[in-house]
């Protein structure tokens, strides 16, 4: 290693250039660290960009859905429109036919108001009877559950256990589990 007569100037050099070995390092760190954040950056702007997509993609997916369902039903409103209006012409139809009285014209209009009338009371009695259905079986349902839970309990009483293995003299059914004494359903029997 050189060496200089002058203490003081080789202090001096020494510190400067560690000095410049730091404010070097510094830099350099700042620069790797910029090239990290930098490919953190894109990277994450990668991820928001695929987000991003995908939502689109989504969002036209659910717009094309809403339009078809749209269309469905705008086309569903002018079947509808077009039975009104045949039912419309039906009904000035008749009522050209009994023209020449007004009683029989009136019989008429009121016969097809009283089938919309029916018609109506129709809908609405079948939509009870479909909640009806409904909760019988909902009820049915519960029966059931509490039943299986019933004979669960019963099957793990102990006594019950032994009556049947006494009746079968084969004892197929497991021994009654006195470890669990929580599965004992039924209180022991008074004697």
């Amino acid at each position: 290693m050189p060496h200089i007569e002058n203490n003081t100037m080789e202090v001096i050099l020494l510190s400067a250039a560690g000095v410049l070995l730091l404010y070097a390092g510094y830099r350099f760190g700042r620069m790797i660290a910029g090239f990290a954040a930098s490919r953190s950056i894109a990277a994450k702007e990668q991820e928001l960009f695929t987000a991003q997509k995908g939502f689109k993609s989504l969002y036209e997916q659910e717009l094309s859905t809403a339009r078809a369902e749209a269309a469905k039903l705008r086309d569903d409103v002018a079947s509808l429109t077009q039975r009104v209006e045949e039912y419309r012409k039906k009904a000035a139809g008749y009522g050209g036919l009994f023209s020449s009285g007004g009683k029989r014209a009136d019989a008429m209009y009121a016969l097809l108001l009283e089938n919309e009338a029916l018609e109506e009371a129709l809908y609405s009695q079948n939509e009870k009877l479909r909640q009806e259905r409904t909760d019988s079986l909902k009820d049915q349902l519960r029966a059931t559950s509490y039943r299986r839970v019933l004979m669960s309990q019963l099957m793990n009483d102990e006594r019950i256990k032994a009556y049947v293995a006494e009746i079968l003299d084969e004892k197929a059914l497991p021994k009654p589990d006195n470890h669990h004494p929580e599965r004992a359903a039924l209180p022991a029997a008074e004697e």
